[in-house]
């Protein structure tokens, strides 16, 4: 649909990126269907034709997220590697602090977050760690950086230590030395 001027021509990528910007300037709680529908000029029917309710237009998002995650590829062992990887992921997230809520909330499993996964899996292969405990490595380093994210408390629990910048590089590098040590490598 091509409205007149200032509007823009409605598809599931135009809805997506406005989703995208209202939730990068305002938070997810911001991006609405009647929202979007105002946002690109139309009404909420027209939205519809689209796509089917806030749910799928959260699908949408998360679509969106995991096929932007960055594959990265640094020089160094294959720790410096693995780091480097859940670094970036960091970094990306934080630049979308929405798209921690959404992986938060586990109602979003998307096929675009394969090749993130694959990465991460073969670097975990690549220190050492059998399959089963590269799965579990996986969900553990996911529960480090979702709540490294999600955390609102500048101090944890202790009184007058402030948060270092290297908090989540730290956390990642002890967890990921203490898998290769439990698994004897």
């Amino acid at each position: 649909m091509t409205g007149g001027p200032g509007r823009s021509t409605l598809s599931k990528a135009s809805i997506t990126a406005v989703a995208w910007r209202i939730a990068d300037e305002e938070g997810l709680a911001e991006v609405t269907c009647r929202r979007i529908a105002r946002e690109l000029g139309t009404g909420a029917a027209s939205l519809y034709r689209h796509i089917t309710d806030r749910r799928q237009l959260l699908t949408l998002l998360a679509e969106d997220l995991a096929g932007g995650y960055p594959l990265v590829d640094v020089d160094g062992t294959a720790m410096d590697r693995l780091a480097a990887q859940w670094l970036a992921m960091r970094d990306y997230l934080k630049a979308h602090p929405w798209g921690a809520q959404i992986i938060a909330e586990g109602d979003y499993a998307v096929s675009t977050a394969q090749p993130i996964a694959d990465r991460c899996m073969r670097l975990f292969d690549e220190i050492g760690l059998d399959e089963s405990t590269a799965h579990r490595a996986y969900r553990a380093s996911w529960h480090l950086l979702i709540g490294h994210l999600l955390s609102r408390h500048p101090f944890g629990h202790l009184q007058g230590a402030p948060p270092e910048d290297d908090d989540f590089e730290w956390a990642m590098r002890a967890l990921l030395t203490g898998l290769v040590i439990d698994s004897g490598r």
